[in-house]
């Protein structure tokens, strides 16, 4: 403690006896002793502008012994200065665990310095400001690595899974059934419904009814990555990412399955293939627009099939969606059926589902309670050595799910598929 400080602490706390202003001063809290510290240097200062106020309105006479005082009072102010600093480099050497630097830039003594001249010329009839800042910051501490880290990885954006989310998904747990779905359907191309007035003692008519057995076969969907053993022991919160990363790999596959898939090889047969395709015909609607194609595409459920269809359902993508909700009339006005709920997210009671699977200019109107998702188990993550790994200490990350998607054959008349917009609009105008 120097000769300015120890002053400070026996005038602070009244205090006559060195030993035990110091003490007194050790036995003060770091920030304790920092804050009164810079109030005292803060007092020294204001007296030392107020004092240096009232030299100046002395006269000339009395030069020398003004410059004597103000050399005095600024030495004064620069022990209790380095007195600040220094314990300003203790308590963040304290809080940080690093050491005083020796390299600090800026510092209270420094800014001193810097104003030499400037302070030996505040003398009488020549008034200046001295500007003293405490520059010590951040910029400072050298080399200095110390971070807040996030727990979390950022994740990456794709596409919204719509349909599987959805769709009714059953899970099959029965493990002797040959990976296949088998059901029974009536046989529409045999089927004639012969009900008619019969007279009296005339023969009543006959009716035929068969049924077809059909079957749809479970498809798998997989993915894998080689991962290091270092990585697995050494860096567990970007291993789990891996696996998460490989899990929406093949969500992105089977959502693009559940819409497109063809049914060939080891492909789904997806909703497109499975549903009935629309024909338009001519119905004289003026300037007709996407909203009057799909009330005639709930028509043609409807009406033949009323007693079991009740469309719930509109898919299409973004693009298609927005050609809706963007039409306008001749004075630029927004065109809102009276049928089509105020967000344009239920039109003619059905739900629109923004499916971006699905291309533009196409569009399926259906019933969804009769789209069934079928899956052994949800996405299987798993571990395991192939070929190499085992000698180069790498090991595979495997995600793999079994699932197949099914619209009975006699249900699929409760889905219409329009693979071309424009093309159905100008046959429904005329």
């Amino acid at each position: 403690m120097n000769e300015a400080l120890e002053k400070f602490v026996m005038d602070h706390f009244q205090i006559t006896d060195k030993e035990k202003a110091k003490e007194k001063w050790e036995s003060l809290e770091k920030s304790e002793q920092l804050a009164l510290a810079i109030s005292h240097s803060n007092t020294v200062s204001a007296n030392l502008q107020k004092s240096l106020d009232e030299q100046i309105e002395k006269a000339e006479s009395e030069k020398e012994a003004h410059a004597a005082l103000i050399a005095k009072q600024t030495s004064e102010l620069k022990e209790l200065t380095k007195s600040v600093n220094t314990l300003y480099a203790e308590i963040e050497a304290k809080s940080e665990g690093k050491t005083q630097d020796n390299n600090k830039k800026d510092t209270l003594e420094g800014q001193l310095k810097a104003n030499k001249e400037a302070i030996k010329a505040l003398m009488p009839g020549d008034q200046k400001e001295v500007v003293v800042k405490a520059m010590t910051n951040r910029a400072s501490v050298t080399d200095n690595e110390n971070a807040t880290t996030l727990s979390e990885i950022g994740q990456l954006a794709h596409r919204r899974l719509t349909l599987y989310d959805f769709a009714t998904k059953i899970r099959v747990n029965d493990n002797n059934n040959n990976g296949v779905i088998r059901y029974y359907d009536w046989d529409e191309a045999t089927i004639t419904r012969a009900a008619a007035m019969v007279a009296e003692g005339a023969t009543f008519p006959e009716s035929t009814a068969k049924w077809k057995e059909y079957q749809a076969t479970f498809k798998k969907i997989g993915d894998t990555i080689p991962v290091t053993e270092e990585m697995l022991e050494d860096s567990e919160m970007f291993a789990a990412e891996l696996e998460v990363f490989l899990q929406t790999n093949v969500e992105l596959v089977i959502s693009d399955q559940l819409t497109n898939g063809d049914g060939t090889g080891q492909n789904l047969t997806g909703l497109l293939n499975l549903s009935t395709p629309y024909t338009a015909t001519a119905s004289a609607i003026q300037d007709a627009s996407i909203y009057d194609l799909i009330v005639k595409m709930r028509e043609d459920i409807t009406v033949p099939y009323g007693s079991k269809f009740s469309p719930n359902m509109i898919s299409a993508n973004t693009n298609t969606i927005n050609r809706m909700k963007l039409k306008k009339d001749a004075n630029d006005n927004y065109i809102m059926p009276p049928f089509v709920s105020r967000d344009g997210q239920v039109i003619d009671q059905m739900t629109v589902l923004e499916n971006n699977d699905m291309a533009n200019n196409e569009i399926v109107v259906g019933d969804s309670r009769f789209m069934r998702i079928y899956e052994k188990t949800g996405i299987v993550i798993s571990r395991g050595q192939i070929d190499a790994n085992f000698i180069e200490d790498t090991m595979m990350i495997k995600a793999r799910k079994r699932m197949l998607f099914l619209i009975r054959n006699c249900d699929q008349k409760g889905f219409l598929h329009c693979d071309d917009i424009d093309a159905a609009l100008l046959i429904l105008a005329s």
